[in-house]
């Protein structure tokens, strides 16, 4: 569940266009100014998952998401929306600390009530989402001591004088590093939906965000099928099972969707699914129970001549699973798998190729 969750607060930061690794140090920062000001345990806790999912309201906003054309004062208002959208999303998550949403909610609340997305003011925000909030403005600063200054300058307008008085106090005490926390993963309900559930209610909002509403389900559906009729592993099958549900997050920072200019079987569109294929995989990597989903969300553009990428590699170099992922992605956006077979040997495993051929036709 832990690694689902981080993998979703990661998907969130790349909507957004945020650094990798900006909600760990976001949720790090935060907890430790709890720390400083002595808040209870469990707020650090409800504090560390908020700043690990600060950003997922993104997915799905109009300001972030492909296909909507908007002006840059609109983009603006719509993604002040995107706190509350993302506390809605962490209030339907069960096994999160019950205060999680409120603190993705106001994170972005000022003192002066000058914030978003309800104007709230002096006590009526929590300390906590001030905590987040201050650590946001720090992560995201290039020049530490000069952020500290400002946000010293910002005493009783963005953010509690209170506030401000103990981030001074974590600054000069740990010289502005941020030491990375643990999640607290034991601080964790269990509490419906599971973590395959959600993963799979996560990867439904990245397909919506996208623009291609459902396409993880049916890539999934004829893998899956294929899969069986090549008789994998059950741990292969598993993973493979995974890479379809989180291949869509290396697409969440594109302005376009992974071949909408390019046909599916061509060379030129390589380059685009590589590099998709790659943050995809980047992003899952960092969480141990998606690690080996990730290697197969990365050398599904690897092509079985050889000329594929990231590595070039060929033949039985590419796993089989990759080429099982890559093929039901193409053919989920061919018309009924129409020339598939015209790629058997180049781009895809011939073996690959007969296999899915054989479960279309069982599932049509």
């Amino acid at each position: 569940m832990a690694d689902v969750l981080a993998w979703f607060g990661a998907v969130g930061d790349a909507a957004m266009g945020n650094a990798p690794g900006f909600a760990v140090r976001k949720a790090s920062l935060a907890v430790a100014l709890a720390q400083t000001a002595q808040l209870p345990q469990s707020e650090w806790h409800a504090l560390y998952f908020a700043g690990l999912l600060h950003a997922i309201g993104a997915i799905g906003n109009p300001a972030y998401r492909k296909g909507d054309e908007l002006s840059e004062r609109i983009a603006r208002m719509e993604s002040w929306d995107a706190p509350a959208q993302g506390a809605q999303i962490c209030e339907a998550i069960g096994s999160l600390p019950a205060e999680t949403g409120d603190m993705v909610r106001w994170q972005h609340e000022a003192w002066d009530g000058t914030g978003y997305p309800d104007l709230l003011r002096w006590t009526g925000i929590p300390r906590p989402a001030q905590f987040l909030g201050m650590a946001d403005r720090f992560v995201r600063a290039d020049d530490p001591e000069e952020t500290l200054g400002q946000i010293g300058l910002e005493s009783g307008r963005a953010f509690n004088p209170e506030t401000v008085r103990t981030f001074s106090m974590w600054f000069h005490l740990s010289g502005g590093e941020i030491e990375l926390v643990e999640a607290p993963v034991d601080a964790l309900l269990d509490a419906p939906p599971d973590a395959q559930t959600l993963l799979e209610r996560f990867a439904d909002r990245i397909d919506a965000h996208n623009g291609v509403p459902g396409r993880w389900r049916r890539v999934a559906a004829i893998a899956e099928a294929t899969a069986a009729l090549l008789s994998l592993s059950d741990d292969d099958a598993r993973d493979l099972a995974i890479a379809c549900r989180i291949f869509g997050a290396g697409e969440i920072g594109e302005k376009t969707v992974e071949d909408e200019h390019f046909d599916p079987l061509a060379r030129l569109g390589v380059d685009q699914r590589a590099r998709n294929a790659s943050t995809a995989a980047a992003i899952a990597l960092a969480q141990p129970a998606l690690r080996s989903a990730s290697a197969i969300v990365l050398a599904r553009g690897e092509w079985f001549d050889g000329s594929g990428k990231p590595h070039g590699h060929a033949r039985s170099a590419v796993p089989i699973t990759a080429g099982i992922l890559a093929a039901a992605i193409a053919y989920e956006r061919l018309d009924r798998g129409e020339r598939i077979d015209t790629a058997a040997g180049t781009q895809f495993a011939p073996a690959v190729v007969r296999a899915l051929m054989e479960a279309a036709k069982l599932r049509a």
